[in-house]
């Protein structure tokens, strides 16, 4: 004998809906009827990894180089900071003129 945590009727029948894990101390499970079980999503397995998320850009940048009129005189690319994941970091150096690696260049 279990009662709903929807409905609130006790239930000869509980079905495991929800497990609530504490970091303090024991967790505890939530049960529902049978009618209201339906209405609760599935179980997540708190072990298992999340999917990860597709890396869409954060920000864009475009670099430009101007004359003194404010002119474009060059068009460098832009960057794109990412976010879902790692970036390949450049080292920060003292070093002048910076890196010449072909990603720094661009």
């Amino acid at each position: 004998m279990r009662m709903c945590a929807r409905c609130h009727c006790t239930t000869s029948h509980p079905v495991l809906v929800h497990e609530v894990h504490a970091a303090t101390g024991p967790g505890f499970n939530v049960y529902a009827c049978p009618e209201c079980a339906d209405h609760y999503p599935p179980m997540t397995d708190p072990l298992e990894l999340p999917e990860t998320p597709r890396r869409r850009s954060r920000l864009t940048l475009r670099v430009y180089k101007v004359n003194t009129q404010g002119a474009v005189t060059e068009d460098r690319g832009k960057v794109e900071v990412l976010i879902g994941g790692r970036t390949n970091l450049v080292p920060r150096t003292s070093a002048y003129p910076p890196c010449g690696c072909p990603r720094c260049r661009t």
